[in-house]
């Protein structure tokens, strides 16, 4: 699907400011505190070391894939307290 300027879809994805992603080295409670901060403040995106995936979607957080040690599931839950 082709989205154009001035159309319902173009204009739902420009409400949010364009955001990083973020490829995490290890589990969520083993990053560094300051790591964990600016993922928090600054991802749109955010691949797990086990092969897990969140991406936020109109302000909120989705998992697209658990990964196989489910760090995704601890990184949601952290996201959702934050905002």
């Amino acid at each position: 699907m082709f989205s154009f300027p001035g159309s319902i879809g173009y204009v739902a994805a420009m409400k949010e400011p364009k955001r990083d992603w973020f490829s995490l080295p290890k589990p969520w409670l083993e990053l560094d505190q300051n790591l964990r901060d600016r993922v928090v403040r600054e991802a749109g995106e955010i691949r797990t070391h086990d092969g897990g995936r969140l991406v936020r979607l109109d302000g909120l957080w989705e998992v697209l894939e658990s990964g196989d040690s489910h760090d995704a599931a601890v990184v949601l839950n952290v996201l959702r307290k934050a905002n």
